[in-house]
Order: structure tokens, then sequence, then C-alpha cells
């Protein structure tokens, strides 16, 4: 997604996130959460079971979607009810000279799933090769492998995960 587009999405989404966690989190839903519960155990405790909110865009021209709020209620191996939250943080990158706005886990070219892209440096949908058919855009100095450290170009590794940028697979900004 354009960075434009990103940034107008922003607030939306976060009202909606927002709403979604009153809603998961009230009495209301008491009832719910029982009866998933109740699903669990009739099942004999071998599977989860999970209640999903799902936000995302869907691109009409494209036909794909990128989805940007994952959240609802799972149960535990002992049927008890919590909540869950399965987003991944947004990342930037360069793709073809512009800058493009998706979650760490999806490819910024076609939208599909690829999650760890330094170990795993092709799109499995696409084919996009991170380094070459897109970068990185490290604007900040949060590490983009853990999110908590440090890294620059002076010193591209995290001084909280250990974590080595190549350089080569990214655009600093």
């Amino acid at each position: 997604m354009d960075q434009e587009s990103w940034r107008r999405s922003d607030e939306p989404v976060d009202r909606l996130a927002e709403a979604l966690d009153r809603l998961l989190d009230s009495p209301e839903l008491g009832q719910i959460r029982g009866m998933l519960s109740d699903l669990h155990k009739s099942l004999g405790g071998h599977y989860g079971v999970n209640l999903t909110c799902l936000i995302d865009v869907f691109d009409r021209e494209r036909q794909v979607a990128l989805p940007l709020v994952n959240t609802g209620l799972s149960t535990t191996e002992a049927g008890e009810v919590y909540r869950m939250w399965n987003d991944s943080t947004p990342q930037r990158y360069v793709v073809d000279g512009e800058i493009e706005v998706v979650p760490h886990d999806r490819c910024p070219k076609c939208w599909g799933e690829w999650d760890f892209k330094w170990e795993h440096r092709l799109c499995p949908h696409c084919g996009a090769s991170l380094g070459k058919d897109c970068k990185i855009l490290l604007d900040s100095d949060v590490c983009p492998h853990c999110e908590k450290g440090k890294v620059s170009m002076d010193k591209p590794h995290c001084d909280r995960c250990g974590f080595e940028i190549d350089t080569a697979l990214v655009s600093w900004g």
C-alpha cells in the first residue's frame, strides 16, 4: 500500500481496533466466550478454537487483501478463553522507487504472506527478491528484527538482539 494511503488509514484502523477490543472484552460477549469453551471441550481438548475478527483492505484491481487488524478469542489446552492478537507491525519498503507500507509478514509487491524475509529472500507468491525487487526502508534506528533495539549505518548490529543488518537488503532513509 502506498505510503499516503497507509497514513490515511492509520487513524480509522486504530479506532476500529479499539472498538473491537472493547467488544471482545465486554460482558455482553460472556455467552460467546462460554460457547467457545464448550466447543473446545466437546472436541475433547485436542483442538483449539478461535473466533477471529479480521479487518483487511481489498484491492479490487489486483484481487488481493491486506490484513490490517487480526484479533479475537482463542482457547487454551484447558479450554479457557483468552484474547489473542495476530497482527504484524507495519514495515516500510522501497519498491520501484516508491515507498510501500505493509505488515512486516507481507510482500510489499503482491501482499502475499512472506514472513522471515531476512532468511527467505524470495516472496513465495510473486518471486520478488529482497534486495533486488524491494528493500526494507530503515528510516529510524529501530531494529527491524526485534523492534526493540537500535541499529544504524555505522552500527548495523542490533544493540539488543545482536541481529546484523545485511546492507544489501535495506535502504537507509
